[in-house]
């Protein structure tokens, strides 16, 4: 149990961390980053592992069917487009905020919406009351951090990207309702997993198999985005500007982001039969918590002044209180 509970741990820390080599790329544009970080993190690395870890992968996916897989990478897409915008929205925000917004804001969607399909009649039950509760908090969260960046964006403390504050929130706003159907992809592709373990796959590890076809159709989004900004730019050649200790970075970026998923669902499943419930709370909240001590060391809050450290702690709190408010509604569903 303590080790599972340290792999969950590792896992949010990795998560909160995989945007920090970005803060380090020199000579590229966004999009160089984030189009390499996709072709490795959503494409070569997923699917290297479910291949390692799945027999017989592509009679798993026979077996699921082809509409199962066609809505679990249409999800997919609609969640790569919030991956888009999440890297947008950290450029804007900082990794403190923006970590916190878009996570909030989607784990209260992720939460509330395959409620409301999948359980309709315990959305006013006692554990649907008190998920809503939990969605209330994460909320006031989210708000609280709102404030805090617009008290820092007054002081002018910390300058991102080329943008306001303002426009920042509502790309991290617009990336947690999209990354939300993470979520929802996951819970709409059991069929996949299920086939994955009749085939022979260990029940810590069948998730592997939904991986690629979720992921891919977030790359198909954030692969296309990026190139076109690329092609736009007139900007293919600029790949080649430090790009060995630009790939370097990506490559960190990609093995700590795709590398969460797998600790995570190691971890979990490690905990018993509660894992999923009991560990998601705590991968969320390390990575909330690991994305603000970046975001003190990096700087981003140097000169922010205290109202606005002082709202950003509060904000952090009741995110972290709020998640754990959800995981306590679902233990008792």
């Amino acid at each position: 149990m303590v080790g599972a509970l340290l792999l969950v741990l590792l896992a949010g820390g990795m998560n909160g961390s995989f945007a920090v080599p970005m803060k380090y790329v020199r000579g590229w544009q966004w999009e160089h980053t984030w189009f390499i970080w996709s072709v490795l993190g959503m494409l070569i690395f997923p699917l290297a592992v479910a291949v390692s870890t799945i027999p017989a992968l592509a009679t798993v996916y026979r077996i699921a069917g082809l509409e199962v897989l066609a809505y679990t990478a249409l999800f997919g897409v609609i969640w790569g487009a919030g991956t888009v915008l999440f890297g947008l929205g950290i450029t804007r925000v900082g990794l403190a905020l923006g970590f916190g917004i878009i996570l909030g804001t989607s784990s209260s969607l992720g939460t509330i919406v395959p409620l409301v399909m999948l359980h309709p009649d315990q959305l006013f039950g006692p554990a649907g009351r008190l998920m809503i509760v939990g969605v209330v908090v994460v909320l006031s969260g989210v708000a609280a951090c709102a404030r805090a960046g617009l008290l820092r964006d007054k002081r002018g403390a910390e300058q991102f990207s080329h943008s306001s504050f303002k426009v920042g929130l509502g790309v991290c706003l617009l990336s947690g309702l999209a990354s939300s159907f993470m979520s929802i992809g996951l819970n709409e592709s059991t069929p996949i997993s299920k086939a994955a373990e009749s085939l022979g796959a260990a029940h810590a590890v069948s998730l592997n198999a939904v991986w690629p076809i979720l992921l891919g159709g977030g790359f198909l989004v954030n692969a296309l985005y990026c190139g076109f900004l690329i092609i736009r730019r007139n900007a293919i050649a600029q790949f080649l500007d430090c790009a060995t200790v630009n790939v370097g970075l990506v490559i960190t970026m990609a093995l700590l982001w795709s590398g969460s998923d797998f600790v995570y669902s190691t971890g979990a499943h490690g905990m018993g039969p509660l894992g999923l419930v009991l560990g998601w709370p705590i991968f969320m909240a390390a990575i909330v918590l690991t994305a603000n001590v970046w975001g003190l060391l990096t700087g981003e809050w140097r000169n922010a002044g205290r109202r606005a450290v002082t709202w950003a702690a509060g904000g952090c709190s009741l995110l972290i209180l709020g998640i754990w408010t959800i995981a306590l509604a679902g233990s008792g569903s």
